[in-house]
């Protein structure tokens, strides 16, 4: 069912930094020290802080599955970044700020019904259709969904950094 939470509206401020502490605190109690563990970033908006900052391999992502490559191209510049290219960390971060608020679809209970609305929008009929037909996002939720989608695909088509 579709929730109160519009995703993009809470301040910038609140969930990123509690993510990114929640993050840092995984390294420093779990994996830090164990060379049999590794961090895998799992939260769409901390992909750039968790392989930056505290060393994640890899990342699991909702958004992913709806832009592939502009999730890859990430994950390849967090890379770079880490072997010391600067202008790769530079377009991380634009890379990462464009994703933002497709990216906070993930923090919500509607994921999977954002995840599958960007899908459809995207060409796939297939995820048109839900288990329970009331199942579904709201009018609002939708339009947002859509325009932020419409807004990071003109984005990234100008965007210089997809070519780094």
């Amino acid at each position: 069912s579709a929730s109160a939470h519009e995703p993009g509206v809470m301040p910038k401020s609140s969930v990123p930094v509690k993510m990114q502490w929640e993050v840092s605190l995984a390294v420093t109690t779990s994996t830090s020290g164990d060379e049999q563990l590794a961090l895998l970033v799992g939260v769409d908006t901390q992909v750039c802080h968790g392989m930056l900052r505290c060393g994640a391999i890899g990342l699991i992502t909702g958004i992913g599955n709806v832009l592939p490559q502009p999730v890859l191209k990430l994950f390849e510049l967090c890379q770079m970044a880490l072997k010391g290219d600067a202008q790769a960390k530079s377009y991380a971060d634009q890379l990462d700020d464009a994703l933002m608020v497709l990216s906070t679809f993930d923090e919500g209970p509607d994921l999977v019904l954002y995840y599958k609305y960007l899908l459809f929008l995207r060409g796939e009929s297939d995820y048109e259709f839900h288990f329970n037909a009331f199942d579904e996002l709201s009018p609002s939720q939708k339009s947002f969904a859509e325009n932020h989608l419409k807004l990071f695909e003109r984005w990234w088509d100008g965007w210089e950094g997809k070519n780094h």
